[in-house]
């Protein structure tokens, strides 16, 4: 089972994403209410997993005594990068919260976590980010956070940086999809279900980015978050004749510009898909104008791309 939670020999894949729902005391992992089974737990499908990863990485033998080894990631090529947890909230966030933090306590006891010590963070093999519903003003609560080791994907549309004076342009054309309810009125032990670009429910159930939202976006700092993310089809638009308008190209730059002044990675999510060349367009633009990750779907595609001197991340 670890050697399947990460494709082999890819360390260029440094991200990967746990939809996470609540029901009962329990964890499970899935796209869908469809999709949950009793054994696809966040534990058993992640944290042990990385667990056992973590521990043949950094073994103990007569070479490498207890704490000689350092903090060796999952890669073997690349120790010292940091893979991401992204943790999508699937429930009610406020309810999921501390499950979550628990959940985190075999990484969390062996020192694998990346941390918030002071003013300072400290890397460590594993960095989690809670996405979807997850509510900022717990995420940077010491009482709700008290190990600071689980950072926020901070709303990119909101971080919209260009010359002085000057108006972020609107989407052009905006594809709003639209997916039908996947929640079971029947099921009372499961909170309130959004997606990741769902913006019902209550205070804390609103979406990535915008639950327990602060009042200015200079709250995101690296000290509370890490990516800043946005539905490409939400804040671009369409790309109507397979290219990008000048207004789009200026607000991908003003979130790429606001989102590095803050020192948060940009990772757009819901990317078009199809046409391949289509995606594949998109893909080496965002990549060029300096987005930090790539959300895709055909990881053996984005691997085999030949991105020059660019260098570009997946999850």
């Amino acid at each position: 089972m670890a050697d399947r939670l990460l494709p082999r020999n890819t360390p260029s894949c440094i991200s990967v994403e746990a939809d996470v729902w609540l029901f009962g005391h329990e964890l499970y992992v899935g796209h869908s209410l469809a999709s949950l089974t009793p054994n696809r737990t966040l534990a058993s499908l992640y944290i042990n997993p990385l667990v056992t990863i973590l521990e043949r990485q950094n073994p103990t033998t007569h070479f490498l005594p207890d704490g000689a080894h350092g903090h060796h990631g999952v890669f073997d090529t690349e120790p010292e990068q940091s893979l991401t947890l992204l943790i999508d909230f699937k429930t009610s966030g406020s309810a999921l919260f501390p499950y979550v933090v628990s959940a985190l306590e075999p990484l969390r006891s062996r020192d694998y976590l990346t941390h918030l010590n002071g003013t300072q963070i400290i890397s460590r093999p594993i960095t989690v980010v809670g996405t979807g519903n997850t509510p900022f003003n717990l995420v940077a609560s010491n009482l709700s956070n008290p190990h600071y080791d689980i950072f926020f994907d901070a709303p990119l549309d909101k971080m919209w940086e260009g010359p002085p004076d000057s108006e972020p342009p609107s989407p052009s054309d905006p594809k709003h999809l639209v997916y039908g309810s996947d929640v079971d009125a029947s099921m009372p032990e499961l909170a309130t279900s959004t997606g990741e670009n769902d913006n019902g429910g209550g205070e804390d159930d609103k979406g990535q980015g915008l639950s327990g939202a602060p009042s200015t976006s200079e709250a995101y700092t690296t000290l509370n978050s890490y990516y800043a993310s946005v539905s490409f089809s939400k804040a671009i638009g369409h790309v109507s004749s397979g290219k990008l308008s000048e207004p789009q190209l200026e607000l991908i730059r003003g979130h790429i510009s606001g989102a590095h002044k803050r020192g948060l990675q940009v990772r757009y999510w819901e990317l078009p898909f199809w046409p391949i060349g289509l995606r594949n367009y998109v893909w080496d633009i965002l990549v060029k104008e300096g987005v930090d990750l790539l959300n895709v779907d055909d990881l053996k595609s984005a691997t085999q791309r030949d991105w020059g001197k660019d260098k570009a991340w997946w999850r």
